[in-house]
């Protein structure tokens, strides 16, 4: 019987050419991109490529604007923090998400 996968709300199958494209990262260049080793630096490097692709595909101005996150969680705060920083006199933030629709750790 083939199994049919419904529940993509929290996770979802990985495309196998993301797979392909990042088996390098999970077996060869996985030192911590903030050391000052080589090891490190050689992984710095590759995100600064990643950064700079992202920027070219989706015409940002800079690729500084890039941000890479590790969840959801980390994206929605990152991406609140933006919005009251960019906004520091106002008092209400409306369209923010909230417990309807964010997860609890952003709220």
């Amino acid at each position: 019987m083939k199994v049919i996968y419904l529940d993509n709300n929290a996770t979802t199958k990985v495309a196998p050419e993301v797979v392909e494209a990042m088996l390098p990262y999970l077996s060869e260049y996985y030192g911590n991109p903030s050391s000052m080793h080589s090891f490190g630096g050689d992984v710095a490097a590759k995100i600064k490529q990643a950064r700079e692709n992202v920027a070219n595909l989706i015409g940002a101005e800079s690729p500084d604007e890039i941000i890479f996150t590790s969840c959801g969680t980390e994206s929605d705060g990152t991406a609140i923090r933006a919005a009251i920083e960019s906004n520091p006199d106002k008092k209400t933030y409306y369209g923010l998400p909230g417990r309807a629709s964010g997860h609890k750790k952003s709220l």
